[in-house]
């Protein structure tokens, strides 16, 4: 962990120099939902953010449209990454940051592998339907992320506030910890 610069406690929102990189901010490891953070921790993993697309994501540009934010392991593959997601103002960003410190966690313990990713159209999918029977594994990687980046927008008032506690029971680290506890 960092100690926090002065444009993270002034609220300064600035990209980051491209092919620069850097592990997550004070301001982003205290933003983020209790029990993604202290998962990370357990897995001993040290999330590293990239100012610049990955191979893969310049190839998947070519049906996308524009390059996307990739996890390749550890390593978070953001173009225009800020030097603060944690800022005043961009929680939108926090929101995705969440979403891709999922795969992370998933590539630390084993649960995702470029391998199972590519070959499970399941994972591609990022829409989802959450109901009391849910279970995160009928889940693929895209969804499993999206329903975390949710559960962040949700404990601060920014998404519905009605499936929190799906959100919380499927989400296996949700389970013990949250904003409150």
């Amino acid at each position: 962990m960092t100690l926090p610069t002065l444009g993270e406690r002034l609220g300064v929102r600035r990209p980051m120099d491209a092919g620069q990189s850097r592990t997550l901010t004070y301001g982003e490891w205290a933003s983020l939902s209790t029990g993604l953070a202290e998962a990370l921790r357990w897995a001993d993993c040290t999330p590293t953010i990239v100012a610049g697309p990955a191979l893969g994501a310049r190839i998947a540009r070519l049906w996308r449209r524009s390059v996307p934010v990739m996890v390749w392991r550890n390593c978070i593959y953001w173009p225009g990454a800020l030097e603060d997601f944690s800022a005043p103002g961009d929680e939108r960003s926090m929101a995705l940051l969440q979403h891709e410190l999922q795969h992370v966690l998933e590539f630390a313990s084993g649960q995702l592998t470029a391998a199972r990713y590519a070959l499970n159209p399941k994972n591609w999918r990022y829409r989802y339907r959450l109901d009391a029977h849910s279970r995160w594994l009928q889940f693929g990687a895209e969804q499993r992320a999206s329903i975390v980046e949710h559960l962040w927008l949700i404990e601060r008032g920014l998404a519905g506030t009605g499936a929190s506690e799906h959100h919380r029971r499927v989400i296996p680290w949700a389970n013990s910890f949250h904003l409150g506890d």
